[in-house]
């Protein structure tokens, strides 16, 4: 078949299709372009398709380097080469005697040069004969504006739907088939940005760069460059479903879909294009809700307007981001030698969910917070996946010299932790929100504000997520996908500042001097991680009909709307944890920290070790594979928790010992997986107690509701179902008698008995604290202060046995919760955020809480000293 190009001379054709690369190429390919990757599935579907029928490449744009690395990395995976490729001459990617022969023929044989319409109807041939053709849907783009008014010259650059047209128009009467496949050439990572710099040359900033320009990038980018290959489209069938509408209607639409579909693919690599920060705060600032905070603030505060907005312009270059490829280009180089040293892997699953989004709509990641790397790991897992990075939503507090910087090259932006009542900077805040939104930016925020020091989830900062709605609301786009995610470490660079941390000492601000501290961290070996996105969630269908009335500005809305953001909030944590992985390291942890003495033998933590494992298994959680490996005998696990410096192993390894002061430490690592136990935990509780029938949901759902501060609740819809599960389960594996009494002796029983034991006893010393608290009250931190001493008293007495239980988001949690159902009040002392602590209007309720909690210890107080302060272990001699 002849190559055919448009415009050519005639002996062009006689050169016949392209079979091989001549010596320059081929040496060109294979020297810098030999990385350039394809997925091994979308090959052998490639390959499936070519032996059904005649396969159509589509690509964007026309490119002579472009075809060259196709018809490359088709001869590398032996898929079938294309017997036309449409407006490209290939003369000088042959071989050097093809070359020849070409010139020769043209010297001495010229002719006139091929029509259009010439072209398209060899296409047509070749197809018809049942082989591959490579066609391009546009050409350069870069001189479209020379065509303006010239309808003629901008259909020369569209050609690619009049080769379509003569394809579909030889699928109406032939009988085999034809795949339409498109190609997209991905070149490298990261943001376009809209200046003249080097970035310009190698990075592809432009839609359709000339062609030494997409050499460069594409030898530049080599190592990350990749071939993507679209869902086919089965032109029988397309055609069967449109037929009415006719060929020329069939043909738009085909070209439409292939058009999106390449933009997409390209969109999800570079991003939105990036304006320079000058240009984001002329927009920000110049939005009409920013204008009107300016002005109000002026008129409230005497001040001049430009002043005010001089103001407001600080305001963002405090905050935004200022992406740009070498800071990102430096953190990749840092976190993969610290990634090598530190992690022994790192495990994604559902990330095809999150691209599938990306390229349909804005996506907002939402992940836990245990952790500063959990920055680096995220933007390091889209960077991997050619995926454009996140903007980050992160502490001013982080914005510290040298760091700061760099993360705000790195795509993070700043914010307070406190606006207080400053409108114009949320003002400003709203509408840098709007603006991210509204280009497509992918962003990241934590819905715990910080990061988490006890290892399950805090309750939710809902301050980002109603930006996020709010903006959404207001129509900064047609849908908006939120998306949880669950990161699980095995063991946490920050390990020991949580526990000193736990335990009542004060926070380290970030600094650098803190950070060269932390160099001695940074050469320990920390496991692996695992990162689990959930199904991403759509802001649109959430809101249904419901997102025109939340544009009222009413009390009535923002009261609808603040619920609906409390109740989104509540859900995300409650996906977070959904698809958060089980590993080695927590169960361990579980079962040695279910008991309060110092020490284990190996026989007797093994089968309680396996039973919580039995159990995840069958609520449907999903093992890291270090869990999967040691799920058998737990011998690694033991290893790396002796290696971490969290037990010790003696006689041989069977007597495990855990040091008191390590087991805040590992009740970091059971709090990540808690959640899954909790239910189950509460049920044999409540079983214990003699609940039966429908008062066993009410009782369950009672102490779910006391801590409701702790963990992201169940929705009360789903919790009988789940409850009906666990007892069939519970039955099944014999863990209850007949009459539903749990079997003290099983393993699950003695596995899952003491599990929140922790939180009874916190909850249990701080209502003796408010008991003894004298009638004026006392300072908040005072207070803290007085229940850690009582804490450590009890745990001296024998009164309580978990030291874990003195944590201090524990004992926050607990004043918080005791604060809503009115035992306590918090006064504002108008020292800052310090706040006095008083009785409150339903302090008389406290001693019915103490008997409950005591019951929940398994002492139940007699009922003549109910109130007297004794502790529940205390009252054991009694009974």
């Amino acid at each position: 078949m002849e190559d055919t190009v448009v415009g050519r001379p005639q002996s062009e054709m006689t050169l016949g299709p392209l079979r091989r690369l001549g010596l320059l190429p081929r040496l060109l390919c294979r020297t810098l372009l030999s990385k350039v990757r394809i997925d091994s599935g979308a090959v052998e579907h490639v390959r499936n398709l070519a032996t059904r029928g005649s396969v159509v490449y589509v690509m964007r744009y026309r490119s002579l380097v472009d075809t060259m690395l196709v018809v490359f990395i088709l001869m590398r995976e032996r898929l079938p080469l294309p017997e036309f490729i449409a407006g490209v001459s290939t003369l000088w990617l042959r071989p050097l005697r093809e070359i020849v022969t070409a010139l020769w023929h043209r010297l001495w044989s010229p002719s006139r040069g091929d029509t259009p319409q010439d072209s398209w109807q060899h296409c047509r041939r070749v197809v018809t004969e049942g082989k591959p053709v490579l066609i391009f849907m546009r050409g350069r783009a870069t001189g479209v504006g020379l065509y303006r008014g010239n309808p003629d010259a901008l259909q020369r650059v569209r050609r690619g739907r009049e080769y379509l047209r003569e394809i579909v128009i030889s699928e109406w009467s032939r009988s085999g088939e034809v795949y339409v496949v498109p190609l997209a050439v991905l070149r490298g990572h990261g943001y376009r940005r809209k200046e003249s710099r080097l970035a310009t040359l190698l990075y592809t900033v432009q839609e359709a760069p000339g062609e030494m320009k997409r050499f460069l990038s594409l030898v530049w980018n080599a190592g990350d460059a990749s071939i993507t290959v679209g869902k086919h489209v089965d032109l029988r069938e397309f055609v069967g479903r449109y037929r009415d509408e006719g060929a020329e209607r069939i043909v738009r639409r085909l070209a439409r879909a292939l058009q999106i579909f390449l933009h997409r693919e390209e969109r999800v690599v570079l991003g939105p294009t990036l304006l320079p920060k000058r240009v984001v705060c002329d927009i920000v600032v110049g939005e009409p809700e920013v204008r009107e905070a300016v002005a109000q603030t002026a008129r409230d505060t005497n001040k001049p307007e430009e002043r005010v907005r001089r103001t407001a312009e600080s305001y963002f270059h405090e905050m935004a981001a200022s992406f740009h490829g070498s800071y990102f280009a430096f953190l990749v180089f840092v976190f993969n030698r610290l990634w090598r040293r530190m992690f022994k892997g790192l495990e994604t699953h559902g990330l095809e969910k999150v691209i599938d989004c990306v390229k349909l709509h804005p996506v907002v990641l939402v992940p836990c917070h245990r952790s500063h790397f959990d920055y680096l790991i995220l933007s390091y897992i889209f960077h991997i996946n050619h995926l454009s990075p996140p903007h980050i939503a992160a502490g001013i507090n982080l914005s510290f010299w040298p760091l700061g910087p760099l993360f705000r090259g790195a795509g993070a932006y700043f914010i307070r932790r406190s606006f207080g009542d400053d409108v114009v900077y949320k003002a400003v805040f709203r509408s840098y929100m709007k603006f991210l939104i509204r280009e497509g930016y992918t962003q990241e925020f934590f819905i715990e504000g910080g990061r988490s020091r006890s290892g399950k989830l805090l309750t939710p900062k809902l301050g980002m997520l109603s930006a996020i709605v709010n903006a959404f609301v207001d129509g900064a786009r047609r849908d908006l996908y939120l998306v949880p995610v669950s990161i699980h470490y095995g063991r946490v660079v920050e390990e020991q500042s949580y526990s000193r941390e736990l335990s009542g000492g004060e926070k380290e601000k970030e600094s650098l001097s803190a950070l060269l501290r932390a160099r001695s961290v940074l050469r320990q070996t920390y496991g692996a991680v695992s990162v689990s996105f959930a199904d991403p969630i759509s802001l649109n269908e959430l809101l249904g009909d419901g997102r025109e009335r939340m544009r009222r500005d009413t009390p009535e809305v923002e009261e609808e709307k603040r619920r609906f953001t409390q109740k989104l909030g509540l859900r995300l944590l409650r996906e977070i944890n959904g698809v958060t992985v089980a590993g080695s390291t927590s169960v361990s942890a579980t079962v040695l920290l279910s008991s309060s003495r110092a020490a284990w033998r190996y026989r007797a933590f093994l089968p309680l070790a396996q039973e919580l494992v039995r159990l995840l298994r069958h609520r449907g959680v999903e093992f890291t594979p270090a869990l999967e490996r040691n799920q058998r005998n737990f011998l690694e696990s033991l290893a790396f928790l002796e290696y971490s410096g969290l037990v010790r192993r003696l006689e041989g390894g069977q007597v495990i010992e855990v040091p008191i002061e390590k087991r805040v430490n590992l009740d970091f690592y059971k709090n990540n997986t808690i959640h899954f136990f909790l239910v189950p935990a509460l049920l044999l509780q409540v079983l214990r107690s003699g609940a039966r029938g429908a008062a066993i949901v009410d009782e369950l759902r009672s102490w779910l509701d006391l801590y409701r501060w702790e963990f992201p609740l169940p929705e009360k819809d789903k919790l009988r179902a789940e409850i009906d599960d666990l007892l069939a389960f519970f039955r099944r594996e014999h863990v209850l008698a007949s009459d539903d009494t749990p079997q003290p002796d099983h393993p699950m029983v003695r596995a899952l008995s003491r599990v929140v034991d922790n939180f009874h006893e916190a909850y249990w010393i701080t209502a003796e604290a408010i008991e003894r608290m004298e009638q004026g009250g006392m300072s908040e931190k005072a207070f803290r202060n007085a229940v850690r001493r009582g804490h450590e008293v009890a745990i001296m007495l024998g009164d309580v046995g978990k030291p874990e239980g003195s944590s201090t988001t524990t004992v926050s949690n607990a004043l918080n919760r005791y604060g809503e159902i009115g035992l306590i009040e918090f006064q504002d002392t108008g020292k800052g955020r310090e706040r006095r602590i008083v009785r409150g209007a339903r302090f008389d309720d406290l001693a019915a809480l103490r008997a409950r909690l005591s019951a929940a210890l398994r002492v139940p107080l007699p009922a003549e000293i109910v109130g007297e302060g004794m502790s529940p272990r205390e009252t054991t001699t009694l009974n």
